[in-house]
């Protein structure tokens, strides 16, 4: 038996095991490495997992912000073309971009009377006067008055019922009352109603010469005024008063127009830019320009208080395919021995050819059997015109005549009945 820790004979004593203290820690046989050594790169890893995913995320949530951001852009984009916004502002300025509307209101704020202003193609203006108890097809309505109309559906459906009327686009609107209108007058100092044969209406209330009938600011209101329930000289009072209007602000200088134009474009209502109103003003009003004034072809129907104006179709057509350019030609009529009432009929009907109309001449003491479409030299086509819509006539080129001249010599071949038969 071993008693002690010194060495006897038959007695072995297996040593203690000894463990070295290194600041290392564990030696990497028994454990596989040091834990310290372990735990370092474990962290390392992790806090780089960790920058991963956050990288990640990051990406994750601007690729969905880029995604909804288009998302958003896409569904504006349609909304504002839904609306009829323009993908790019054109280049140049096309002819529609000058048609405007223009809605006259009276005294208690109703409808009155309308002007379209159309820019023609190859430059100048057409402008056409409808009377306010004009009839015309209304979309989901049926035919209604457009003073009606724009109670019905406000100015989009007016919008769209002048515009099928006149077979042209609007782009612009303009509401103006008297009161803007009296200015203009006053600015004018008197208004020419330049008129082809005596007019006189219904009640008395208009009474005007054949030829010139220079009229005061006062007076050519009232003549307005009572036009709109005239219906028997009124559809062509309100041209003649507009024509007579651009006629006198014609004669100021440009930079007065556009001093003047300024000071309507406060008295009225528009979407129209100032400076698009006052180009327009001076455009239409520049006397070099092909601009022309011209009543819609109409005639009274009905009775009582719900009478109106029926347009005339042949003579609409007439009216809508013609040119701002006939303007620079004059037409003159003369009775060549048949009733004198032809004389008017024919005038009414040759008006949508939008020439300037000289003073019907007094009835000739020679008879002719056809009716002669005399011509300058360079209205032969014009001449061609009129022969198309009358109807009847023989076309001949006059070198005596000025060259933008036409003078229709009304022969028996026409009568009152074939004119309006042709309505």
């Amino acid at each position: 038996m071993c008693g002690s820790l010194s060495r006897r004979k038959g007695c072995t004593v297996k040593p203690k095991r000894r463990y070295r203290r290194s600041t290392r820690g564990y030696s990497r046989s028994g454990y596989g490495g040091d834990l310290l050594s372990r735990s370092g790169t474990r962290r390392q890893r992790l806090a780089a997992h960790r920058r991963a995913r956050r990288r990640r995320l990051t990406f994750v949530i601007l690729l969905a912000g880029a995604l909804a951001s288009a998302t958003v852009f896409a569904a504006v984009f349609a909304l504002e073309r839904s609306r009829g916004a323009p993908e790019a502002a054109p280049a140049t300025a096309t002819a529609g971009d000058r048609n405007v509307i223009m809605v006259g209101k009276d005294d208690a704020g109703n409808l009155s009377q309308v002007l379209v202003v159309v820019g023609g193609a190859g430059g100048g203006y057409s402008i056409y006067t409808i009377p306010g108890r004009t009839l015309a097809d209304t979309p989901g309505h049926g035919f209604q008055r457009l003073d009606r109309v724009i109670q019905l559906g406000g100015q989009q459906l007016l919008d769209q019922t002048v515009a099928n009327l006149l077979r042209v686009p609007l782009r612009f609107h303009v509401y103006f009352d008297y009161n803007a209108v009296q200015i203009m007058a006053e600015q004018a100092g008197s208004i020419d109603f330049k008129a082809a044969g005596a007019l006189a209406s219904a009640d008395g209330s208009v009474s005007l010469a054949a030829g010139d009938n220079p009229t005061g600011p006062d007076k050519a209101m009232s003549y307005l005024k009572n036009s709109v329930n005239d219906p028997q000289v009124g559809s062509q009072v309100q041209a003649l008063f507009y024509q007579g209007l651009r006629g006198a602000l014609s004669a100021r200088p440009e930079s007065d127009r556009r001093n003047f134009a300024r000071q309507v474009y406060q008295r009225i209502q528009s979407d129209m830019s100032a400076e698009d109103f006052v180009d327009l003003f001076a455009g239409i009003t520049d006397p070099g320009a092909a601009a022309g004034v011209w009543p819609l072809p109409v005639r009274a129907a009905g009775g009582g208080q719900d009478w109106y104006f029926e347009p005339v179709p042949d003579e609409l057509a007439a009216l809508i395919s013609g040119s701002p350019l006939n303007a620079g030609y004059t037409l003159e009529i003369r009775n060549g021995g048949v009733d004198p009432a032809v004389a008017g009929a024919v005038t009414a009907r040759l008006a949508p050819l939008r020439f300037r109309l000289a003073p019907a001449s007094d009835q000739s003491n020679v008879g002719y059997d056809t009716t002669q479409i005399r011509c300058g030299s360079d209205a032969i086509d014009q001449g061609n015109q009129v022969r198309n819509l009358l109807g009847k006539g023989n076309v001949i080129k006059d070198e005596s005549m000025s060259n933008k001249q036409i003078t229709v010599i009304i022969g028996k071949d026409l009568s009152l009945q074939d004119l309006q038969g042709q309505q």
